[in-house]
């Protein structure tokens, strides 16, 4: 919400309403399922690419508007939070099982989970920003 803000995040060619909430479903969903059947988070992606293909996102950066696909958005902040993964189980925040006898680098398909991760919070907010303008006015005045 508050990148939206401070970066004052434009998005155009967002898929239909009711296909980017599906999708964000089925990541969610999957998320809890994979453990006991099989992951589904390779078909999730293809489904992504088709619905968020032509989809930009447009920002400010130092008075500058520039733009990316939205796409590559989510996999820039997926590898960024990957990154900070990996620094912070280096710095010993915690442990995977497999960094107990020294420390690895994180497992490379994490870059796809924290992907994911983000298509669905980004999703929620845009619903909240494309959908419900009051919502997001009455959520800034309140401080928490």
């Amino acid at each position: 919400c508050r990148a939206w803000d401070n970066f004052d995040l434009r998005i155009t060619h967002w898929p239909l309403k009711r296909y980017a909430i599906l999708a964000g479903c089925l990541i969610y969903l999957n998320f809890f399922t994979n453990a006991y059947v099989f992951d589904y988070r390779w078909i999730l992606v293809g489904i992504l690419v088709i619905l968020f293909w032509k989809t930009k996102v447009y920002f400010n950066s130092s008075g500058i508007e520039r733009s990316m696909p939205m796409l590559l958005a989510f996999v820039l902040i997926g590898f960024f939070i990957w990154i900070a993964e990996n620094i912070a189980t280096y710095l010993g925040a915690w442990k995977y099982s497999y960094q107990h006898d020294g420390w690895q680098v994180v497992e490379l398909h994490k870059i796809s989970s924290w992907s994911l991760l983000v298509i669905v919070s980004v999703i929620l907010i845009a619903n909240l920003k494309f959908l419900s303008p009051q919502i997001v006015k009455t959520l800034k005045n309140k401080r928490f």
